[in-house]
């Protein structure tokens, strides 16, 4: 069975910027379990605490955001490719860029290394969808 985490409607409760290290915290990541493909065939979703770890972040500059927050799109970008639905298990080991866009209209972008991300907790089930 494939998963994948949906940033859309995920719910980020905490970012820590520390010695270049990011980590943000999803008090609700929305997984997608699925035979076929995350997102796009019919499946399960999920509800999972979550963290996605970023390195070398170059801007450490202090964070404008009100959280928790729900977002409303996003994307991490690992080498040229777009993933809005992060295939589980996440681990690569080059650049990446996240761009996340909440509902209350706040943007976070970060660029840095090694992305990867550490489901936490146990999974909830939330609904059947086709």
């Amino acid at each position: 069975m494939s998963s994948g985490l949906e940033l859309y409607d995920s719910r980020v409760s905490q970012i820590d910027i520390l010695d270049g290290v990011a980590v943000i915290y999803f008090s609700h990541a929305y997984i997608h379990k699925t035979k076929g493909k995350p997102g796009r065939d019919g499946g399960t979703g999920w509800s999972q605490e979550a963290r996605l770890v970023l390195a070398d972040v170059r801007d450490q500059r202090p964070l404008q955001l009100s959280l928790p927050n729900t977002i409303a799109e996003g994307y991490l970008e690992v080498g040229g490719i777009r993933h809005e639905i992060l295939p589980l298990p996440f681990k690569r080991k080059v650049g990446a860029t996240l761009f996340l866009a909440f509902v209350d209209g706040t943007e976070l972008m970060l660029t840095g290394s090694r992305p990867y991300i550490e489901l936490l907790g146990s999974p909830i089930f939330l609904e059947d969808y086709s």
